[in-house]
Order: structure tokens, then C-alpha cells, then sequence
């Protein structure tokens, strides 16, 4: 997903921060760092905590204290201000009608007709029907996704590619998800994602505003993932935005490529995962690569032993082939 390259990700370490819910470490960081957690830190901060203790109430304070004179704060508290039942209601009348008209997008109850293109009716909107705008694109990838019997396809759609706006459509975003969590699932958020661009991008800033959902979400992007990832566009972009995500949670690489074992799906990224997360010795470099190949084809495991196998004579394959294509040239 080169698309996404130029972007600001979350970092580890605010990453951690949100995950531990540090509020002295999140008031270290830089006002972009900031920005990227805004959606959860502001529905921290106006949200009914479960936690009614005293050392939440103080850090409460000190939430509301680092958001205070943020100006993109005003926006999503606009966002949390809406009825989110209603909109729900109206989005499952959208569904029921997207299926009974066999997946066409030629009418919508969540947005009327159009005066402009996509991004200058969510420039001039207001905050309900920005989250109207995000919540029907959002649907019709994931109905196209539902429709698409496995096959990848890459979803043309200015929402998601103005980069004018992106940070807009991210807190968009993770605010659907956050207020309406049973009709968009994160799994299933995630999953559409993959196939728009900077797709990878928001896939981080949803898991970084949902912490806890890191795992989750990266079991269910290998479970819906390929046997052999190198060999499809879609494997590839699955890849790359796992990959992502381990960075912004490098502590959680190791249990990620054991996943990738355990479902015998996506083999290069285990590989791929060694090779980011390698020693710096440049002695000991190749050690962690070798046991991992060499314990997948020599473990006791018939099914990972034929799975990584075949992943070998795919990379050979594709190298013989190069090399002939290059010897005609």
C-alpha cells in the first residue's frame, strides 16, 4: 500500500500510552501524535466512565486539561453530539434495501442526492450528515465486500483519498465504530479497509483508538487471508497493513507470526516479521530466519510442513521465471 507512505502513523510509544492509558506520556507527545487519538480521548473525556474511581476522575481531568484549546476537538464533540440510534435505524433500512436490490447503490436512505462531488459534500456538511456520508460509503464497500466471493478488488472512492480531509474521515471513522460497534464490527471494518486506498492507514488509527482490539483484529485479517499471500494484489495489501500494525506494535510481532502459524494462511508475513524485527548484530541476523524456516519444514506438523513448502517453491518459481524473462530481454 504505497498509497499510504507519506502519512503520519501512530507511533509506538503513544500507541503504548494508549493502550496503558498513561496520561503523562500522552501529554509528551507532539500536537500530529496527538491528533491521530483524538476520537478516543475525546469520547474518554465526555463518555460516563465505568471506572469511578478517584484516580480515574484525576486523570480525567488531566484528559481534559491536555485536549483543552485543540481546535479538531470542537469537531468530534459535534460528532458524539447526534443521535446515533436513529442513524443505526436508518442504516440498517439502507442495508435491507442495498440487498433487496442486489447490491446496487442507486438509492440510499442515509444520503439523498448529491449537488457535488463526495468530498465537497462532506466539506460543506453538517456533523450528522458527515457520519451519513462515511457510514453509506463505509456500507457499500462492505457490501461490495460481501458480494465479492473472495476476489480482491480496490474501491475507487474520494472519501478516502482527498488528503485534504483524511483526518476528518478518520475521526469519522472511529467514531461509527466506537457509537455503533454491532453494526460495524471492528473485524469487519477492518477488513473493508483493505481495499480502498490509504487503507492501511486508517486501519492503524481504528486499532490505536480501540487499543484493545490489536489482537482481534489481526486474528481476523489472517483467518479471511490467503494460503499463499504473494500471489495476489489483495494478499500483498493484507500483508503490508499487518505489517503496520506490528509496528505500531512491535511487542505483539512474535504473537502475530505465530498466528500465522497457527492458521496456515499468509506466509510471507511471518517471514517478513522476522526480517523487520531482526538483532542489530549483524552475526546473529540470519539465526532467527534460519530456526524459523527450518522448524516450520522439519516440525512434526504435516499441515505447516506442506503449507510453508509450498510458500518455498512459490519464491522459486517466481525467481526461475524472473530470471528467463530476464535472459529473452
Amino acid at each position: 500500500m504505497a498509497d499510504s507512505v507519506s502519512l503520519q502513523f501512530v507511533s509506538p510509544y503513544a500507541f503504548e500510552a494508549m493502550q496503558k492509558v498513561d496520561v503523562a506520556r500522552l501529554a509528551a507527545l507532539s500536537d500530529p501524535e496527538l491528533r491521530l487519538l483524538l476520537p478516543c480521548l475525546v469520547r474518554m473525556a465526555l463518555c460516563a466512565p465505568a471506572d469511578q474511581s478517584n484516580a480515574w476522575a484525576q486523570d480525567k481531568k488531566l484528559i481534559l486539561r491536555l485536549l483543552s484549546g485543540v481546535e479538531a476537538v470542537n469537531s468530534i464533540v459535534a460528532l458524539l453530539s447526534v443521535d446515533f440510534h436513529a442513524l443505526e435505524q436508518d442504516a440498517r433500512k439502507e442495508q435491507q434495501l442495498r440487498h433487496k436490490a442486489g447490491g446496487s447503490n442507486g438509492e440510499s436512505i442515509l444520503v439523498s442526492q448529491l449537488q457535488h462531488g463526495l468530498t465537497l459534500e462532506f466539506e460543506h456538511s453538517d456533523p450528522l450528515r458527515r457520519l451519513r456520508l462515511a457510514l453509506s460509503e463505509l456500507l457499500a464497500i462492505m457490501n461490495k465486500l460481501a458480494d465479492s466471493n473472495g476476489e480482491f478488488f480496490l474501491k475507487s472512492s474520494e472519501l478516502f483519498e482527498s488528503p485534504v480531509y483524511l483526518e476528518e474521515v478518520a475521526d469519522v471513522l472511529c467514531i461509527l465504530q466506537a457509537e455503533l460497534p454491532s453494526l460495524l464490527p471492528i473485524t469487519e471494518v477492518a477488513e473493508a479497509l483493505l481495499h480502498v486506498r490509504n487503507g492501511e492507514w486508517f486501519l492503524c488509527l481504528l486499532v490505536a483508538n480501540v487499543p484493545d482490539s490489536f489482537s482481534e483484529v489481526c486474528r481476523g485479517l489472517i483467518k479471511n487471508g490467503e494460503r499463499q499471500d504473494e500471489e495476489s494484489v489483495g494478499g500483498r495489501r493484507r500483508t503490508e497493513a499487518l505489517r503496520q500494525l506490528c509496528q505500531m506494535n512491535p511487542s505483539q510481532a512474535l504473537n502475530i507470526r505465530a498466528m500465522v502459524v497457527e492458521e496456515c494462511h499468509l506466509p510471507g508475513l511471518g517471514v517478513a516479521l522476522i526480517l523487520d524485527y531482526k538483532p542489530d548484530t549483524a552475526d546473529e541476523a540470519v539465526s532467527p530466519l534460519v530456526s524459523y524456516v527450518s522448524g516450520l519444514l522439519l516440525g512434526t506438523n504435516g499441515k505447516v510442513r506442506t503449507w510453508f513448502s509450498m510458500f518455498i517453491r512459490n519464491g522459486q518459481q517466481v525467481r526461475r521465471n524472473n530470471r528467463i524473462s530476464f535472459i529473452e530481454l
